[in-house]
This record gives C-alpha cells, sequence and structure tokens, in this order.
C-alpha cells in the first residue's frame, strides 16, 4: 500500500503594530484553526490567502509559534521589513483580514455588565473576628503617624492576640485585643 503525498497547506501571516506601535510580523506555514485563532487574539492584521508576490517579500518574516495553550508567539520586526509588506499589502490582492477589535477589547466587552473581584478569596485571610487564628493576617494600628500595618497572628488566649509584623519579622512579637484590630477582606462571601 502507498502512502498519499501530503499537500501542503497554504501559508499565512501576521503583520502589523503592537499597542506600544512595534511592529511584529511572523509567517506561518499552514492554516490551521488554532493557529488562526491565537493569531488572531493578538489583534494584528492576517494574511489569507496571500498573493505570490506578498508570499516571497513574506520569506523574510520569522517563522510564528503556536503553544498548547492556545497563545501565538509574533516577534517583533524591522520597521522597514513592516512598512514594505503593509505598503504591498495595500495593491497586490492578498486577503487580509483585520479584528476590528483587540482581543482584550473584546473579552472586556463581553465582561462589561459583569464586576471582576479584584482580590480573589485568598486563604489565611479570617471572614469574622471569632474566626481569627494562628498564622492568619490582619491589620494593626501603630500611630496616627504611622497608620495600619499588616501583622500576623503567632497566638491567640480569648480575645488577647499575641502578633508580629508580617514585613518586619525581626521586631519583637506584640499584644492587641482582638477589637483593636482590623480584618483584611478577604473576598466575596461564599453563596450558600
Amino acid at each position: 500500500m502507498t502512502k498519499k503525498p501530503e499537500t501542503p497547506s497554504d501559508p499565512f501571516f501576521v503583520i502589523g503594530f503592537d499597542k506600544g506601535r512595534k511592529p511584529r510580523g511572523a509567517r506561518f506555514a499552514e492554516i490551521t484553526d488554532l493557529a488562526f485563532e491565537a493569531a488572531a487574539k493578538s489583534g494584528l492584521d492576517l494574511v489569507h490567502p496571500a498573493s505570490a508576490a506578498f508570499v516571497e517579500a513574506a520569506k523574510k518574516l520569522p517563522k510564528g509559534r503556536v503553544y498548547t495553550s492556545g497563545k501565538a508567539f509574533i516577534p517583533g520586526i524591522r520597521l522597514e521589513l513592516a512598512n514594505k509588506l503593509l505598503e504591498l499589502l495595500e495593491t497586490d490582492g492578498s486577503q487580509v483580514h483585520r479584528p476590528d477589535r483587540s482581543w482584550v477589547e473584546r473579552a472586556n466587552a463581553e465582561r462589561k455588565d459583569q464586576v471582576a473581584c479584584i482580590s480573589p478569596t485568598i486563604p489565611g485571610l479570617p471572614r469574622s473576628w471569632e474566626s481569627v487564628g494562628i498564622g492568619h493576617m490582619v491589620l494593626v494600628h501603630e500611630s496616627p503617624a504611622d497608620g495600619w500595618w499588616e501583622a500576623v497572628v503567632i497566638q491567640r488566649e480569648a480575645e488577647v492576640l499575641t502578633l508580629r509584623f508580617r514585613d518586619y519579622p525581626k521586631l519583637p512579637a506584640f499584644v492587641r485585643h482582638i477589637s483593636a484590630i482590623a480584618l483584611v477582606n478577604p473576598g466575596p462571601a461564599n453563596p450558600s
């Protein structure tokens, strides 16, 4: 039994300027759904199918990579090369797919009615004064001039806490009543 010869797929290209106005571009040997989707998320122009003149000029582009995570690596290129290829696209008849918005803008538009939690629930933050225990981080007031500082509970006896400053562990431990501390926001309450 003979093996069928594989027909190579058409190459596709990614070209444009990133958010920092730096030129980026890459060539991909074949067009696959994963590669096309990953390149489209970059917000750059995708060229497919490309004219013979564009394919010849775009051979100078570095090879692009698609990671298993679905992200594409599109390296920086020289400004002269980017300008030459973009000028060629205006006249040669290659098909250019231009995302109307970058993937970041699309993601933000899809989530406009949702409020993102800036600090997700973090283990080690008590939800109430009753639940404060050894190893929990709390806030303590040092003085009106110095303000509030993060401290770690190292011992609890009834409502008296022995604490040490989280960022200054070499300073001596100190004692505070539980009513003299503040809790750090542990995140949204668990829906029950």
